[in-house]
């Protein structure tokens, strides 16, 4: 019980500083942020899409694919053990750590750079390094939650929960499988807003 509390203190402490993070006063004249949109301004995408990669690595994702032709960036899934991991920052408040600790999530990045008023993903993108018109960065977060036969949760001491094994459903091919959940909208919006910081901090460097 004494850990438990140890580490929820630890844990409001995180999302408190999580939380200033994520306030920006002002935008800069070169990138505005809405919603889970980056809106960045011509002759920037280069330091947009630098920008966006490492903020993903300071947050401890691992980097899937990295193109900077078509802008797309996507990480590897990112496990977590909510309040038993009060270093993770993907979490936005007490009630997603709380949540991670008890269920097996991951989450995956995606964010997806296109010229304003054009689809992610569409025909008409070439090579955005070359590209003359504003861009748009959008920012996608999925949570996935890891499904394992055999969990026994215990509800008075979430650490001493613990597994069953049974060979024959791993045999068949039936152990532990991933699915989507939702939309982590808060962190999406958090890394859009950190982006967006960077680049501002860059552009009053010159």
């Amino acid at each position: 019980m004494k850990f438990m509390a140890l580490v929820c203190g630890v844990a409001l402490t995180a999302c408190g500083c999580a939380k200033q993070t994520a306030t920006g006063e002002h935008a800069s004249e070169a990138t505005t942020a809405t919603g889970a949109t980056l809106h960045i301004e011509s002759g920037r995408f280069a330091a947009a899409f630098d920008q966006s990669r490492d903020v993903l690595r300071d947050l401890g994702f691992i980097l899937d694919r990295v193109d900077g032709q078509l802008g797309v960036i996507t990480t590897q899934p990112k496990g977590t053990g909510g309040l038993a991991t009060p270093w993770d920052q993907e979490q936005s408040g007490l009630g997603d750590r709380m949540e991670d600790a008890v269920q097996k999530h991951r989450r995956v990045v995606r964010i997806e750079f296109a010229p304003e008023g054009v689809e992610p993903g569409s025909a008409e993108i070439r090579d955005l390094r070359t590209e003359q018109r504003p861009i748009d960065a959008r920012v996608a977060v999925t949570l996935y939650r890891l499904h394992q036969p055999g969990w026994r949760l215990n509800p008075q001491a979430i650490l001493e929960s613990s597994y069953t094994h049974d060979p024959q459903l791993d045999a068949r091919g039936m152990g532990a499988y991933s699915v989507a959940i939702r939309q982590d909208e808060d962190l999406a919006r958090r890394i859009v807003e950190r982006i967006r910081e960077r680049l501002t901090q860059q552009t009053a460097a010159h």
